[in-house]
């Protein structure tokens, strides 16, 4: 932009004058200089005890209560310019003091334009104004118009005419006497007393705000704001009362500007807390937001994460996971909001390996500017870029301004207006660097930033609300979304590189990735095992969620450990669900179908592959008797001396007998393994050993015993008749004798 400067023989306000140079100064010289000093320095003191020792206590008193004034922003015009309209400066301000009003004044200081954002960032706390182009006389504070409340309205006429100011009453002049006056001026309004010190309040510190000087031209385009406003809670557990109140007056304050443009960046995990607990409204409200078509609504990942991390842990699957869960809730009949994936905006940096994960779904991405390569400007970047992933053309990519993004974040205590009159001029102040860049076709090419601010997100409503209020109509601003950035502001106008490199992580990645697979590996197991239902998939899916906020970038390393071990002892309580009842089971004959029993204390079905395996025991293959109404027909393998069967079962009572076909093949006691195993993912949902009492014999072994028994009767009964006949004739013989 061209500008010539006002010949100004004004020094910069406040600047100590330059000591003269003085000549080297001898030893006497030195010592009576000393001595002067120490003479001054002991006078004063002696001076000032007196004067302190003579204050009177009501006097002292009015000083301790003058600490209390202050002096606070409540609304200003977020810019002038030449047209008759919208020619003044209008403040409004809140001053409390206990002095009485009519003893008090105000003075305005305008300052000359900012050309750099290095100096303007040491306005933003008072320092190094520069050069006073304008000065007010003592504007009396009971002339000023007021309201009950101790508002006061100051106007400040403006001259942004390039002919000398008329005389008359007091105008900014801004002292232009060719070309234009757009720019941005530091202004400092200071509250005074109008008594004859006329020194400023004890606590009233002033107040620097900035005057921004339209003069469009019509060859150029407004500066494009990509605005992202991200809408969740930073805790993970019961969110708070007030942290709930905080995020209804951030949404409050969004839906209030009405039709400004910009991106909303929802926390879904966030969301569906709120949803199903007792901030029904809260989420409605938030909906209700993502309906507008001048917003566009991100759906990005569950909790954020830190995708560069999750990749380079090996968890890729985890982010995937991450960006199907968000999907689910934002569009979930609970949630309703109205989001599209497309854009991802990375809180850390993207390395090739993210990209190329991201790349299905997101073909933009805004990434921070510190985590990409390229040349420096002494320019603000303002157009995107393509970001090389190293496999391949990359997505189209933008970075968040650094300047902008820590304005969204005005630190605690700071007046909420006049922070968003702060970055309002940053703003201006980023257009006015290259106002009329030339495309290709040799249009004019428009200029764009991105700021976005922090995940959790919890400003000022008043903030927000005196922001968007600013942007409203800007003729060097224009808000727009993500996509209408990205579609609108082209690549390589502004001259710099437009291809650039990610820059790698500069630490190495802290998430638990051993745990986190295990973890994994079981919650796939459990849900082939309980999702049949919709209780059942209830609990799978709370567990699964858990694990997915326990990844969450904005918890340390060590809450992310405790996240996870919280799901891994969850998910104990649901695995243990199924226990088997240790029985004695009899077997009195060669083959039999025997009953085991399964109990189940969940209230929701399970479906689990009982495997039974025994090396004392036969499984006939085909058996007769299936093993139940809710079990699929059984396998059976042998080998190696051992015998298993298994068979797919739906456990939906308390109690479930599962028949199991058996042969002994040996008598006696002997123990037999059962083992509950979930569908999919290997997960023993359940175990136990049961005692098989075999009291039956083999058909070969009933055969010898018969025969032998058979042989044993045989000999006894020869040998009880030969015994038999043998007493008789001895008998016999023993009645021949006797006779004779």
């Amino acid at each position: 932009m061209d500008r010539t400067e006002a010949s100004i023989d004004s020094a910069h306000d406040d600047d100590p004058p330059h000591p003269e140079r003085t000549g080297r100064v001898g030893g006497r010289g030195r010592r009576c200089f000393v001595v002067a000093v120490l003479a001054l320095v002991l006078g004063s003191t002696l001076v000032g005890g007196t004067a302190a020792r003579a204050t009177s206590p009501a006097t002292q008193a009015a000083g301790a209560a003058r600490l209390s004034d202050s002096m606070t922003l409540v609304s200003q015009s977020p810019w002038v310019g030449p047209s008759a309209s919208n020619q003044d400066l209008r403040l409004r301000l809140r001053i409390t003091s206990a002095s009485p009003r009519s003893g008090l004044g105000l003075t305005v200081t305008v300052y000359h334009y900012v050309e750099f954002r290095s100096t303007f960032i040491e306005t933003l706390a008072g320092k190094d104004l520069g050069t006073v182009i304008a000065r007010s006389p003592t504007l009396a504070l009971s002339s000023l118009p007021a309201d009950a409340s101790g508002t006061v309205d100051l106007t400040v006429p403006v001259d942004g005419d390039t002919t000398p100011a008329t005389a008359g009453a007091w105008t900014a002049d801004l002292g232009c006497v060719s070309g234009s006056c757009a720019g941005v001026y530091p202004v400092k309004v200071a509250l005074v007393d109008t008594g004859p010190s006329g020194s400023p309040p004890t606590g009233a510190a002033p107040l620097v705000t900035y005057l921004v000087y339209d003069d469009p031209s019509p060859t150029s385009q407004p500066l494009r704001l990509g605005l992202v406003v991200p809408l969740g809670l930073a805790s993970a557990g019961t969110p708070s009362t007030a942290a709930v109140a905080g995020l209804d007056a951030l949404a409050g304050a969004v839906a209030g500007a009405g039709d400004v443009a910009l991106t909303l960046a929802p926390d879904p995990a966030t969301l569906e807390t709120l949803a199903t607990g007792r901030h029904g409204h809260t989420v409605a409200s938030i909906a209700a937001l993502s309906s507008s078509p001048a917003r566009q609504t991100l759906s990005q990942s569950f909790v954020p994460v830190d995708a560069s991390a999750l990749v380079g842990a090996g968890l890729a699957g985890e982010l995937t996971d991450q960006i199907r869960r968000a999907g689910q809730v934002l569009s979930s009949p609970a949630v309703g909001l109205h989001a599209t994936r497309g854009t991802w905006v990375a809180q850390a940096p993207l390395d090739g390996a993210a990209l190329v994960q991201l790349a299905p779904d997101y073909g933009h991405v805004v990434v921070p500017a510190t985590s990409v390569s390229g040349p420096g400007s002494e320019f603000t970047v303002t157009q995107p870029f393509t970001l090389s992933s190293g496999h391949g053309p990359g997505p189209a990519a933008a970075v968040t301004d650094q300047g902008l993004d820590a304005l969204l974040t005005p630190r605690a205590g700071t007046d909420p207006v006049l922070a968003a009159q702060q970055m309002l001029a940053e703003l201006a102040l980023v257009y006015y660097e290259r106002p009329n860049l030339t495309g290709a076709d040799g249009a004019p090419a428009p200029r764009g930033v991105v700021a976005a601010a922090p995940a959790a997100w919890a400003p000022d409503p008043t903030f927000v609300t005196a922001l968007l209020a600013g942007l409203k109509g800007n003729p060097v601003v224009e808000p727009v979304t993500l996509d209408q950035l990205f579609a609108q502001v082209p690549i390589g106008a502004d001259g710099q590189a437009t291809v650039r490199r990610p820059v790698a992580p500069g630490t190495a990645p802290t998430l638990p990735a051993r745990a986190i697979r295990s973890t994994r590996g079981q919650l796939t197991g459990l849900a082939s095992a309980v999702s049949a239902t919709a209780p059942g998939a209830a609990v799978a899916e709370m567990l699964d969620d858990l694990l997915l906020r326990a990844e969450a970038s904005t918890l340390t390393p060590a809450r992310q450990r405790a996240g996870v071990a919280a799901v891994e002892a969850a998910l104990d309580g649901q695995v243990h669900v199924l226990t088997v009842r240790s029985d004695t089971i009899r077997l009195t004959s060669g083959a039999a179908s025997v009953p085991i029993t399964v109990v189940k204390n969940a209230p929701y079905p399970v479906t689990a592959v009982v495997k039974v395996t025994s090396d004392k025991l036969v499984f006939p293959g085909g058996a007769a008797q299936s093993p139940g109404a809710d079990c699929q027909a059984p396998a059976v393998q042998s080998g190696q001396g051992r015998s298993t069967f298994s068979a797919l079962c739906v456990v939906d009572r308390a109690t479930l007998a599962i028949y199991v076909d058996m042969r002994s093949r040996t008598s006696g006691d002997f123990p037999i393994a059962v083992t509950l195993v979930s569908p999919q993912g290997g997960l023993v949902m359940a175990s136990g050993q049961l005692t098989v009492r075999s009291m039956s014999t083999s058909v070969v072994a009933l055969a010898l015993s018969i025969a032998a028994g058979a042989v044993l009767l045989a000999w006894w009964a020869r040998t009880a008749w030969r015994g038999r006949w043998g007493r008789r004739g001895a008998h016999a013989a023993g009645d021949g004798k006797g006779s004779s």
